[in-house]
């Protein structure tokens, strides 16, 4: 942390000298612009105006030097904020190829096929990333799993499970796509109201670990589905639901109280329940369920108090 104090010039101008290493580090000189934000706690946040010019909004892609990785690779580049994706094959394109390549932007938001030949897809991403509450793409993602698992308890509908892990799924990456121009656009940190790079590991770790709840919820169910059984121990998925509401419910109230878990006394007695299942493969997921249940619960204590942290401006 640097400490200047306020210079007045002419009377009339207010300015305050930069830190040396950091314009050097960011290769500044005189006459460069800089980029200064200010946040909603008065702080201001400076950037250099040349990671303007470094974001990518359009990218080519040679698809056969990525063939069995290329939904990993778009998704990366999706991240990265790129607006065009041109994907090509000298040889033409695929079918497997462009089945991978339709699969993959069913889970991103906002994209769609603009163009397209035998050599080329041409995807487009029409997403307002400026309108993005981080929060409330976590509280979608708790809802549809809550929605999961109220489904798994009453009555087991396999094709609504399917589609609220496609649901999960396209979340997922929003979440992912998000924190990451978070981390190299300030613009971005503020609108998503993430606001302090130092809740980013935080919120990446939570949106991770709700992915995980779902996809054991929905690995659960198409083995119930499957086998043509039920769950016995219904009272520890009636936990995780509580758990994640009350999660969610801190979150979303932006409360700088530090976030109190479930207590060990309770995590001994669902380890205690979870012996008593026969079955080997629904003690698993369930044991895994809860397992990210308590993961997001730590980290939303790390989110709790580091906004104290900041309300005391020591962070």
């Amino acid at each position: 942390m640097h400490r200047r104090k306020i210079q007045l010039v002419a009377g009339t101008t207010y300015s305050v000298s930069l830190p040396k290493a950091w314009v050097k580090k960011n290769n500044l000189k005189k006459r460069h612009e800089i980029i200064i934000t200010e946040n909603n706690n008065r702080s201001l946040v400076i950037s250099p105006y040349a990671l303007e010019d470094k974001k990518i909004s359009e990218i080519s892609l040679n698809v056969d030097d990525y063939l069995e990785n290329i939904d990993q690779i778009i998704f990366a580049i999706y991240y990265l904020g790129a607006e065009t994706i041109n994907l090509f094959s000298k040889k033409g394109l695929a079918k497997e190829a462009k089945a991978k390549i339709r699969k993959t932007i069913t889970h991103m938001s906002g994209t769609e096929i603009s163009y397209e030949d035998k050599n080329k897809i041409t995807l487009k991403v029409l997403l307002d990333k400026s309108k993005i509450d981080i929060n409330q793409i976590l509280y979608r993602i708790s809802l549809i799993v809550d929605l999961s698992i109220s489904n798994l308890l009453e009555d087991l509908d396999i094709v609504e499970i399917r589609m609220n892990e496609n649901e999960i799924d396209r979340l997922f990456h929003l979440m992912t796509k998000i924190v990451s121009l978070a981390l190299i656009d300030s613009k971005v940190l503020l609108s998503s109201r993430i606001r302090n790079v130092s809740l980013i590991p935080s919120y990446f770790l939570i949106s991770k670990k709700l992915e995980n709840i779902g996809d054991n919820i929905n690995h659960l169910c198409e083995y119930l589905h499957k086998c043509r059984k039920s769950i016995s121990q219904e009272k520890l998925l009636e936990l995780v639901k509580k758990e994640l509401n009350r999660s969610t419910k801190h979150l979303l109230a932006a409360s700088d109280n530090v976030f109190r878990k479930i207590s060990n006394a309770e995590i001994a007695g669902i380890k205690k329940k979870l012996a008593e299942i026969n079955d080997k493969a629904i003690s698993d997921y369930l044991e895994d369920i809860i397992r990210f249940t308590v993961d997001i619960e730590e980290e939303i204590i790390n989110i709790s108090f580091y906004r104290k942290m900041i309300k005391d401006s020591i962070l």
